[in-house]
Formats: C-alpha cells, sequence, structure tokens
C-alpha cells in the first residue's frame, strides 16, 4: 500500500544534515496570467514575500535553490520545512487562492504589512 506523502506537494529528501524540499510542478499557467514566467525563482520570490511578512525569523532557516526548471527549498531544521509545507499546501491546489498568493506577493519591489500579533 502506498503511503500518503505528508510534504505534499513537495518531494522531501535528506543527505546528511541537509534537508530538502523539491516542487516540480510549478503552476507555470498561474504565473503566467501575472506576467512571471513561474519559474524556481519565482517561486522563492513568493516565498520570501510571503515570509517577510508572515514568519521572517524562518527566513534565516532557509536556502532557496537556484534552479529554474523546479524549485527547491535546503534546510537543516526539518520543522521548518514542515511550515513550508503547512503554508503552501493551503493555497498550491486552490485556483483562486494561489492566484491571491501570486498577486501579493509575486513582487520585486513587496512592502510586507505589519502584522500585531498581540491582537
Amino acid at each position: 500500500m502506498k503511503q500518503a506523502n505528508v510534504y505534499y506537494p513537495f518531494l522531501f529528501s535528506t543527505f546528511k544534515r541537509d534537508h530538502s524540499l523539491m516542487l516540480s510542478d510549478l503552476k507555470w499557467k498561474a504565473f503566467e496570467t501575472h506576467d512571471f514566467l513561474g519559474d524556481g525563482e519565482d517561486w522563492a520570490l513568493l516565498l520570501e514575500n510571503m515570509l517577510s511578512e508572515k514568519d521572517p525569523s524562518l527566513l534565516e532557516k532557509l536556502t532557496f535553490g537556484d534552479e529554474t526548471m523546479m524549485f527547491t527549498i535546503h534546510s537543516e531544521d526539518k520543522d521548518a520545512l514542515h511550515t513550508i509545507v503547512d503554508m503552501v499546501s493551503a493555497f498550491y491546489d486552490d485556483e483562486d487562492l494561489l492566484d491571491a498568493c501570486i498577486a501579493r506577493y509575486a513582487q520585486y519591489e513587496f512592502e510586507p504589512e505589519l502584522i500585531n500579533k498581540s491582537n
């Protein structure tokens, strides 16, 4: 029996202490509607901006790959990668949410909204 991928939509791999997530279906068409290629660099832009707004401390634990035809994230902190999986899986298969995330976060001059965590 095949087990469910708990890292969906990513594939997970590990080598020594380096854990990585790989996204092979980059949702090209969703990015193209916003005049982006939808390559690995565009995914990195989207997630870096999203994290700078939602969880800036997490950025220090991650390294984004520089591949074009796929998107990868590396970290020694497996929990940090689980957080990425949770964030991306929340919008990845929903066309409207994916479109909203691309429109909001796939920007070169991104201005994060200040989030007041005391509320």
